[in-house]
């Protein structure tokens, strides 16, 4: 049986190849020669890291912090992603060589440990599930970040902070807080003297039937209260796993949006349009005043906690409830500043309203998945 015989001959050596190769990425990583040089460092769970000097070589894992890289500057220092931020339509327009690097971690648990081995990283950026998967199977030191769903604008600020201290680019954390703290100053000394009972109320309504939701107790109630709303879903409670779908993410019923009655509603499947002319939304308020918008979709789709969204959904979020109030302010110049004042990218004008019309294209997983 000389071709049985060949076959066989081949899946040996085919095997015997792959096995070195791993075996050569192992060698590599775990025994590098030791730098001359390191510095401790405090990752945002407590623990002590000790990282070479100069630090040229990291692996960032998680969707919306990758861009974090870019905020401070330190895109060369990344050798690989989380496979997402590699399919940012926004991003490969400025950076197309990120399509180049490793993208070993493709959703939350899912790490290619020979694909992060050949890419000879220095140190891991993860969090808990990630990172304890890479420190039980390799030597590869790890700092962990603390991220949740409860993610608010002092725990963005702590791991900006975190990141800037790993990247040694302090300064550029330090401004990106700055310009923080200064739209949400902004967009609240606006919104500040609106009377309870004249609060727009909100509802984001994700998925093909608009009725995946955030609840009240994860990062969107500060974005919706800040932008001087009142949050639909305040006094549910989403922020732990949900079967089948996202953490922070849960599936309420029809007649509960019908109770709740928002005057706006934010999507991120499908048009306003279609839900215009769908009958089991006729009777919701911000159907029947043509209130419907798609969410906004920059490096990454505006309803996580990213820094991009923590800064610019706020002041949509208050400019399409309250117009009146942000008249002089145009989204699309506000969105343009921020990329060139924090990412030094470019944008033009047709790329901004792109952003905020939600045309750019997530393939960040679905609502039954990790984004």
């Amino acid at each position: 049986m000389p071709n049985i015989r060949h076959t066989r001959n081949l899946l040996v050596l085919f095997t015997l190849g792959a096995a070195m190769v791993f075996a050569l990425a192992l060698f590599r990583t775990e025994h590098r020669r030791l730098p001359e040089k390191t510095r401790v460092i405090t990752d945002m769970v407590g623990n002590r890291v000790e990282v070479p000097v100069p630090l040229t070589r990291v692996a960032l894992f998680g969707g919306p912090t990758g861009q974090i890289a870019y905020l401070l500057g330190a895109r060369d220092q990344l050798v690989a992603v989380t496979s997402t931020l590699k399919n940012s339509e926004l991003l490969l327009a400025f950076d197309p060589s990120i399509k180049e690097l490793p993208g070993p971690r493709s959703t939350s648990g899912h790490i290619n440990i020979e694909e992060l081995l050949l890419a000879d990283a220095q140190l891991v950026i993860a969090g808990n599930l990630d990172g304890s998967i890479v420190q039980k199977k390799t030597r590869i030191p790890v700092a962990y970040t603390e991220s949740n769903m409860s993610h608010d604008t002092n725990l963005l600020k702590d791991e900006i902070r975190f990141y800037a201290t790993i990247f040694e680019r302090e300064e550029r954390g330090a401004n990106y807080i700055d310009y923080l703290e200064k739209i949400l100053a902004f967009v609240r000394s606006r919104t500040a003297d609106i009377p309870p009972e004249q609060r727009k109320k909100l509802f984001n309504g994700y998925g093909p039937k608009h009725l995946v939701t955030l609840g009240g107790d994860t990062f969107m109630n500060e974005r919706i209260t800040t932008a001087g709303c009142v949050n639909a879903t305040s006094t549910i409670h989403t922020a732990g796993t949900q079967q089948g779908l996202h953490s922070g993410l849960a599936e309420v019923s029809m007649e509960k949006v019908l109770d709740w009655n928002p005057d706006i509603l934010v999507i991120d499947t499908g048009t306003p349009e279609e839900v215009y002319n769908n009958p089991r939304w006729k009777n919701v308020a911000a159907v029947k005043n043509r209130q419907v918008y798609r969410q906004p979709v920059g490096l990454f789709i505006w309803d996580r906690p990213t820094a991009e969204a923590a800064v610019l959904h706020p002041l949509w979020l208050a400019k399409i409830a309250y117009p009146e109030r942000f008249a002089d302010v145009d989204m699309a110049d506000e969105v343009k500043k921020f990329y060139r004042e924090t990412m030094n990218f470019e944008l033009s004008d047709e790329q901004a309203q792109k952003v905020l019309s939600g045309g750019y294209g997530f393939n960040f997983g679905s609502f039954g998945g990790a984004r």
